[in-house]
């Protein structure tokens, strides 16, 4: 049990076995994580009591197996679309953050059948500037606002180091991916993008990117929040996702008429 609602189950695919968390009750949501592994925040708690959770693990972190047969970002949102066929039984609502989003970015674009509704936390995969350092304490810096409530780390050096190291193997070393770029267009889904507004590592022009290329695309800032809102500023990313996931369209009407 990760926590008081959500627990760990597997799956075998046709390329491997996948690990993945499964909790809360409601619509169901995928969510895939960012580059520091699978977690449960207190924004996904928060939205747990609305919503069905699924949060797979990337092949390979957190110490579980790679896949032979999924080596790119491209191979990463195949795999995320078999998950959601076989585990969610079909289209759900796409929650994602930072390299997860960047996979979420590939779903929508390869497999729009099965993405509903998408939200994008600081995707990664369209910048030229920003990014991490390798000193930890700028690390944390960089993305938490409140280092305070950064979660606390339980695991190996040797896991976290193999964790970048298969963040590198996926992305292909890159921190644009211009093709990505090129079929934002083709993303059919309703999409919200937040990002905090002290936000270095993706800064504002990935923003821009996908405002520009993402048709029905709507940006929202978490004031005072960097590079992971969901710890920073979790009461507000939790009612701002949930008010977007169950009011659809009409959110981003009411959005634009009181703009």
């Amino acid at each position: 049990m990760t926590s008081a609602s959500f627990e760990q189950h597997h799956v075998d695919l046709d390329s491997g076995r996948v690990f993945y968390l499964k909790g809360g009750e409601g619509p169901p949501i995928l969510h895939l994580h960012p580059a520091g592994g699978p977690r449960v925040t207190p924004a996904m708690a928060a939205l747990a009591r609305r919503h069905s959770f699924y949060i797979p693990t990337t092949p390979g972190f957190n110490g579980t197996a790679t896949h032979p047969k999924v080596s790119s970002m491209a191979d990463l949102a195949d795999l995320a679309a078999r998950f959601a066929r076989t585990v969610i039984g079909g289209p759900c609502d796409v929650v994602a953050e930072s390299f997860g989003g960047w996979t979420a970015l590939w779903l929508a674009v390869r497999h729009p059948d099965l993405v509903g509704q998408l939200v994008l936390q600081a995707p990664a995969g369209l910048r030229t500037t920003g990014g991490l350092p390798a000193d930890p304490a700028e690390r944390l810096r960089k993305l938490y606002a409140v280092p305070e409530r950064a979660p606390k780390e339980t695991r190996s050096q040797e896991v976290l180091a193999e964790n970048r190291r298969l963040y590198g193997r996926y992305t292909g070393g890159i921190t644009l991916d211009e093709t990505l770029q090129q079929a934002l267009p083709r993303i059919a889904a309703r999409t919200l993008l937040v990002f905090g507004t002290l936000d270095e590592v993706c800064p504002i022009e990935t923003a821009r990117r996908l405002m520009a290329g993402i048709p029905q695309s709507h940006l929202t800032y978490i004031d005072g929040a960097a590079h992971v809102p969901e710890y920073d500023q979790p009461e507000r990313v939790a009612r701002l996702v949930g008010a977007f996931l169950e009011r659809g369209e009409g959110f981003l009407v009411r959005r634009a008429d009181a703009a």
